[in-house]
């Protein structure tokens, strides 16, 4: 396979718009952003101020238990953003692939990693992935399925899946990071900000694929050994978990897609319940029962599955 080592010549743009051509399953689904539902190349230009990296330490353990040692491990991540997790883990394996829809996700995962020798990034759809046939140790997607799927039957899903196996090796790990139901509830959930936004969370739950459901499809797609774990760490920056004027900013807006689903006008109204609730301080004893809740169960879980030997 030819290495592209950050060189997005002409036919990897188009790949785009070719392969976009071909997904029946996804009228709505963004070609110059990779997302059912929200701008990422408008939202990924401040991404980073509002979130980490989550679950980074689990990944890597999971890396680590793979028969060949993580030096020696080609690795993928699909969807990778602005190139934060592969930052991370570059360093640890031998070369690490990376392809993303986003132009703007692209030119920020370029900046983070330009001189990263075993680092190659390509612009394209990860329903169509160009890589040959069982050539990746593992597969990483964190936070991306929720993107794929309008349809309540996630028929892309099964395409992602297919695709994945395609590309490991026989035993390959495949690591899917995801929130479940539960996380995700407005009113008992671990984000204290979605008790104000309900609507809109509500719609991004229709999005989340159950977690019972990942395992099924992870069965019937020809995996194996399916787990999840819980990550401890957090999705958002500190600041998020103590002020919460942190939700008012831009900045963190772009850096939680389920804004993409209000309008001007329901933000502003979100806007002023939260200040509202900061005037009676009722925001605190939410933002109280959330950390409460995320330290029961976490704010995102992470699966993973190998390709049947």
């Amino acid at each position: 396979m030819a290495r592209s080592n950050y060189q997005f010549n002409k036919r990897q743009k188009n790949l785009l718009d070719s392969n976009f051509q071909q997904l029946a399953n996804s009228e709505t689904f963004n070609p110059r952003n990779g997302s059912t539902f929200c701008d990422y190349n408008d939202c990924f230009k401040s991404y980073d101020k509002a979130r980490k990296p989550n679950g980074l330490r689990n990944i890597l353990h999971l890396l680590e238990q793979s028969v060949v040692p993580l030096r020696k491990q080609k690795l993928l991540e699909g969807g990778f953003g602005t190139g934060v997790y592969i930052d991370h883990i570059r360093h640890r394996v031998q070369e690490i692939y990376g392809i993303e829809a986003s132009d703007e996700g692209s030119l920020q995962a370029l900046q983070k990693l330009r001189g990263a020798k075993n680092v190659n990034l390509q612009v394209g759809n990860i329903l169509q992935l160009p890589f040959c046939d069982e050539y990746f140790h593992a597969y990483m997607v964190n936070q991306v399925l929720h993107h794929l799927d309008v349809d309540p039957a996630f028929p892309n899903l099964k395409v992602f899946l297919s695709e994945a196996r395609r590309v490991l090796i026989t035993g390959g790990l495949l690591i899917i990071n995801t929130c479940s139901q539960e996380q995700l509830d407005p009113e008992s959930g671990v984000y204290w900000h979605f008790k104000y936004i309900k609507a809109a969370v509500q719609a991004l739950r229709e999005r989340y694929i159950p977690i019972k459901e990942v395992f099924l499809r992870l069965e019937m797609a020809g995996f194996t050994k399916i787990r999840y774990t819980i990550p401890s760490d957090q999705i958002f920056h500190a600041r998020y978990y103590g002020d919460p004027l942190t939700v008012l900013e831009t900045e963190f807006r772009k850096g939680d897609s389920t804004y993409c689903f209000l309008s001007a006008a329901d933000i502003g109204k979100s806007n002023a319940r939260i200040l509202a609730a900061i005037e009676d301080e009722s925001v605190y004893k939410e933002m109280r029962r959330a950390a409460a809740r995320a330290a029961e169960i976490g704010e995102a879980v992470i699966i993973s599955a190998r390709k049947v030997i």
